[in-house]
């Protein structure tokens, strides 16, 4: 069985700061490397079904589709070069593939601000359109964003979740919101504070 993980990457990554980091720990040095995060859900999933008695299945990683806001060079040029440097350093695996939509600058109290625009708008059309196609036996959803839950009651009506080809779930950090859809009971994957741990990415950038 293969599987595809999409990540909501900033929903995903703050998160997972603010459940299992220290206060005072940087947002930026808590990163989460999107290949490690993936094969922890997988990891975490594996064990779940297990102590359950349920059967896992043999599954094997085959994409990790990651969406994110881009800082501009010109309004914030180190975050810009971190934010590329970081998108090579996570797509060297051929799995990784990262997508990035510039973020949006407003002032807001005298202050100029970044905000993230459209990003869940590509995680929701990334989820139905691998649903869709059916390239892989098992999609699932790494967020936290209820405004993403339409697209998944969108999947879940897709002729290859309703006749079997396609198993749809969703996954996420211990106490963080749980997305639905339509009523269903989609199989979800509960990430601790060891799998945080060994999602991270340490290198310094």
């Amino acid at each position: 069985m293969r599987a595809a993980v999409v990540i909501d990457y900033q929903n995903v990554h703050l998160s997972g700061h603010g459940q299992f980091c220290p206060a005072g720990v940087a947002k930026h040095e808590s990163l989460v490397h999107p290949l490690h995060f993936a094969n922890q859900v997988l990891l975490a999933r594996k064990n779940a079904m297990t102590a359950r008695g349920s059967d896992p299945g043999d599954v094997a990683l085959g994409l990790v589709d990651t969406y994110r806001g881009l800082p501009t060079n010109k309004e914030q040029p180190d975050h810009y070069r971190r934010s590329q440097a970081q998108k090579s350093e996570w797509t060297r695996d051929r799995r990784v593939s990262v997508t990035y939509r510039p973020l949006k600058y407003y002032w807001e109290d005298g202050q100029r601000v970044a905000r993230e625009k459209g990003v869940d708008v590509l995680v929701a059309l990334a989820v139905v359109r691998l649903v869709q196609a059916a390239d892989y036996d098992l999609v699932i959803l790494a967020a936290h964003d209820s405004d993403l839950e339409p697209a998944l009651e969108q999947a879940v009506d897709a002729e290859p979740v309703k006749d079997g080809r396609v198993k749809l779930e969703t996954a996420g950090w211990r106490n963080c919101k749980r997305l639905k859809a339509n009523g269903s009971t989609l199989w979800h994957t509960f990430l601790q504070g060891d799998g945080f741990v060994n999602s991270r990415d340490r290198k310094a950038y």
